[in-house]
């Protein structure tokens, strides 16, 4: 990593609450993108003649480019706590990934039980060897599926972190090979039986029981009895930036 990637970039007390406003301080605001332009070329993307940025209704949150399009995934967050990054019905997981009969009942029994009491373990104890060999196994083409949904034009990996005031930026594929790779030895559970895929993404039950749902929450159809993977995007980044395991640019809003 070189020095301008450690040391990062300096901007003038910008608030950066959403992907809508960097997307107008894109478009808005030179010296703002100036600075991603440095980024996204240390990162390896060749933004030539100026580059300006939408948003969009796919998995990326905004495109960055001009002759070059390069789809940006934003995760914002105020604290080092896991945080939403993928949900969908079991029956997704298991055609995608050709889930055997066993898997999917223990992962269907641990969505209801939970949504019967939350307060209950949601990988039962002798259920995780098996839980633990099944992910292990797909490890790869989960974090992929998760963090991409098979998007060729998600590329980048935006990170805003609110607490400090920075920006993080990374190539998509490096993120996704260093996760992998931090989860395929590195799979546990935690003391109520959530999954944990290395350090930085875990696996339960989607909950968000909303009274306003007239369905029974131990109704499987109800929208919290989904699978979400949750992610921590400020550990990663500290993480990243303390080990420099792979490239970074920061931008300094403050």
């Amino acid at each position: 990593m070189n020095e301008n990637m450690e040391k990062g970039r300096k901007e003038a007390r910008i608030g950066l609450d959403n992907e809508r406003d960097i997307v107008r301080l894109i478009n808005t605001n030179k010296q703002f993108r100036r600075l991603i332009e440095g980024c996204l070329n240390e990162l390896g993307f060749a933004m030539q003649g100026g580059i300006k940025a939408w948003e969009d209704d796919m998995k990326a949150d905004i495109f960055i480019g001009n002759d070059l399009k390069v789809g940006v995934s934003i995760k914002t967050s105020t604290k080092t706590t896991f945080h939403h990054l993928d949900r969908r019905w079991l029956e997704k997981w298991k055609e995608f990934l050709a889930m055997p009969d066993d898997i999917f009942v223990t992962l269907r029994e641990a969505i209801l039980r939970i949504a019967k009491n939350p307060r209950d373990y949601f990988i039962l104890p002798q259920d995780r060897a098996r839980i633990k060999e099944f992910f292990a196994g797909h490890i790869k083409d989960i974090i992929n599926e998760i963090f991409t949904h098979a998007e060729e034009d998600l590329k980048l990996l935006m990170i805003n972190d609110k607490r400090k005031c920075k920006l993080y930026l990374f190539r998509m594929e490096e993120v996704i090979n260093f996760v992998v790779k931090n989860a395929q030895n590195n799979i546990s559970f935690s003391s109520k039986g959530i999954i944990k895929l290395g350090d930085f993404i875990t696996v339960q039950r989607k909950s968000g029981d909303s009274s306003k749902i007239i369905i029974s929450k131990t109704d499987w159809k109800h929208p919290g009895n989904q699978l979400q993977f949750k992610f921590s995007p400020l550990m990663f980044a500290e993480y990243v930036e303390e080990n420099k395991d792979i490239k970074m640019c920061s931008i300094e809003l403050a």
